[in-house]
């Protein structure tokens, strides 16, 4: 995805506030000087807003390293939380009536868990849109295109993960597409990101015993700049399943043609207007 001109003020916001968390107030300015000057060189109108946010947080890598304990707290609360939810999101999935409905349930379940803010997450996610759906006191997010049919036509997917307790849900998810059938290859980010899943939030949900195989990327998965086994994994999927705002924007218009289904909330009016969805809802989109 192409940036529009409020990309560079919310890209600046989003890095700083997650990486300043454990920064003493004096490093501050050095961490607020290291973004502005990626932003200053890299914000053009042709760069792709993922491979933005990926310069710009290799650009303050140190301050990452210094902020990794903080999230480790949160993602455990997160993950926890999520954890106590699946037993009755089972249930909720299990009562469609057909199998296109227990897997349409599975989906949007997936979709309306992506709620990390632009901000600094305060604390674990709740997962109280979730709990709403599970408890049908909210309807349910809509779907945009034939997902299950592009499901029923796959056979390997490669999916995307965002962020840690949301991947407690993708597990659900993932679990109706081994059951049709298909190759699952999980990606999560190198440790440490922020709030992303890594592989530790991966073997909390044991999601390695049921994907066929887990991957991990550095920073937002941008399809011209991934290493070699990501690309090949890539090339020999028929079908991406991307999780979260920074997964659509580094892939939307990169992956030539082929199938994705986007899922996220719409956070910002960039998103909004590309997605044609309106700001605070789930999107679950199919693209070709």
């Amino acid at each position: 995805m192409k940036p529009y001109e409020t990309c560079a003020p919310c890209t600046l916001k989003w890095v700083y506030e997650r990486a300043r968390v454990l920064v003493r107030e004096e490093k501050r300015f050095e961490l607020i000087r290291k973004i502005l000057g990626v932003l200053s060189q890299e914000f053009l109108p042709t760069i792709n807003v993922g491979s933005l946010c990926n310069k710009t947080i290799n650009s303050v890598h140190e301050f990452v390293l210094d902020s990794a304990p903080y999230y480790k707290g949160l993602k455990f609360q997160s993950n926890k939380a999520a954890k106590e939810l699946l037993s009755a999101a089972r249930i909720f999935i299990e009562k469609g009536q057909t199998e296109q409905e227990r897997f349409d349930r599975a989906c949007v379940l997936a979709a309306g868990t992506n709620i990390a803010p632009i901000g600094l997450p305060p604390e674990g996610f709740k997962f109280q849109e979730a709990l709403d759906m599970i408890m049908e006191r909210n309807p349910l997010p809509a779907v945009t295109g034939d997902v299950f049919k592009a499901v029923q036509s796959a056979n390997h997917v490669l999916y995307i993960t965002d962020n840690a307790g949301e991947i407690g849900f993708d597990s659900l998810f993932i679990a109706k597409l081994k059951e049709m059938g298909l190759k699952v290859t999980l990606v999560v980010k190198e440790d440490p990101f922020f709030e992303d899943a890594t592989t530790e939030d991966v073997s909390f949900f044991k999601l390695d015993q049921l994907a066929d195989s887990v991957l991990t990327a550095k920073g937002f998965f941008m399809p011209k700049e991934i290493p070699p086994p990501l690309f090949d994994c890539l090339d020999k999927s028929d079908l991406v399943v991307a999780k979260g705002t920074g997964s659509y924007e580094a892939l939307k218009g990169e992956v030539d043609g082929k199938k994705t289904i986007y899922m996220l909330k719409i956070k910002c009016e960039p998103i909004a207007l590309e997605t044609g969805m309106t700001l605070g809802s789930f999107a679950l989109k199919l693209e070709k």
